[in-house]
């Protein structure tokens, strides 16, 4: 049976969802080894999550944070270094792997001014690869069929979910007139405009900035005040926590967080009123992990804008609504609960 998956491949974290279940772990890469990990707790898929493709193991996500001598998470333009992409779309396909051989037709997105580069992503993700899958020590062959590939500007997802049901039909009204999508990532932020349902192009933008330049300025205050030297993928669960451990003791790095994503709202609404007339929108949605981190610093700014409902998994749920409208697939279910710590 074909699976219809919505799948968010973004630079901070990958969300992915089927409409019954969700997932969302961080997009981070590392080396893979055989040496056995052991755990005082029961483990969940994503803490454990490894894939071997080629002659490699990889990996992904916590696993890679803890146990990987080598890691990175890729913030490149073209993100062709090695197979850093194909890893971790791969690997969240994995999670709704439960046969052999699994079929998928997927809707993903890229940033608005990187769509030209759409043609080349469906040719290294579409058609079928066998993936090794690493589940409770035990590893198998599995094969992956991913039979369709729509690839489309990120926003649009937001969009989508707002106005389209888990059967891809109209659930609202859409909104008339000039609606604005802002979808803040961790490595861009993209500006999306739709005329009373069409994508307008021309009054579309991609800015290179996001909760990364939040994350260098936190990682910097921490190297200065404390010595501390960490890279973006160590900085999640301090900044979504908001304190950090220093020689056995808790710090309070909320007002670092906070002035850190101060800076990052203004620089982003400098860059809106500078691309875009505010006052010709008639809406304006705010969404992606950055958008929900510094809605309280823009939304007073504009006057007739609101946050997403669910930000974070806000685009991977809208790939989803429009994947059932383009295949005409089986609705798989209302609600999606994502099995992951929350990405600020």
């Amino acid at each position: 049976m074909t699976k219809l998956i919505g799948l968010d491949v973004g630079y901070g974290f990958v969300k992915a969802t089927d409409g019954e279940s969700g997932y969302s772990f961080p997009s981070v890469v590392g080396e893979g080894h055989t040496k056995p990990t052991f755990s005082t707790r029961s483990n969940h898929t994503l803490d454990d999550l490894k894939i071997g493709m080629g002659q490699k193991l990889y990996f992904v996500g916590k696993a890679a944070i803890r146990h990987s001598k080598f890691v990175y998470r890729d913030l490149s333009y073209m993100r062709t270094t090695g197979e850093d992409f194909e890893i971790l779309f791969y690997s969240a396909l994995s999670l709704f792997c439960h046969d052999r051989i699994n079929e998928f037709k997927v809707v993903t997105g890229l940033p608005v001014e990187r769509i030209h580069l759409a043609k080349d992503l469906q040719t290294r993700v579409r058609g079928e690869r066998t993936i090794k899958t690493l589940r409770g020590g035990e590893t198998q062959d599995t094969r992956i069929y991913v039979s369709e590939v729509e690839i489309v500007p990120q926003p649009l997802g937001t969009y989508w979910s707002q106005f389209l049901n888990p059967e891809g039909e109209e659930a609202e009204v859409p909104l008339e007139g000039l609606t604005g999508i802002i979808d803040i990532g961790f490595r861009t932020t993209d500006l999306a405009a739709i005329e009373d349902g069409e994508y307008i192009s021309e009054k579309s933008k991609s800015l290179s900035l996001g909760l990364a330049t939040a994350y260098s300025d936190v990682g910097s205050n921490l190297a200065t005040e404390y010595g501390l030297e960490k890279e973006s993928y160590a900085l999640d669960g301090a900044i979504i926590e908001r304190k950090i451990n220093v020689s056995g003791q808790t710090i309070d790095i909320a007002d670092i967080v906070a002035n850190a994503f101060e800076k990052l709202a203004t620089n982003i609404l400098v860059e809106i009123n500078s691309q875009w007339r505010c006052p010709d929108f008639d809406n304006l949605i705010l969404t992606g992990g950055g958008g929900q981190a510094v809605s309280s610093y823009l939304l007073p700014h504009l006057s007739q804008a609101k946050l997403a409902a669910d930000p974070i998994t806000a685009n991977c749920r809208g790939y989803l609504a429009w994947g059932d409208r383009l295949w005409k697939l089986p609705g798989t279910g209302e609600e999606v609960q994502v099995q992951a710590e929350s990405d600020s």
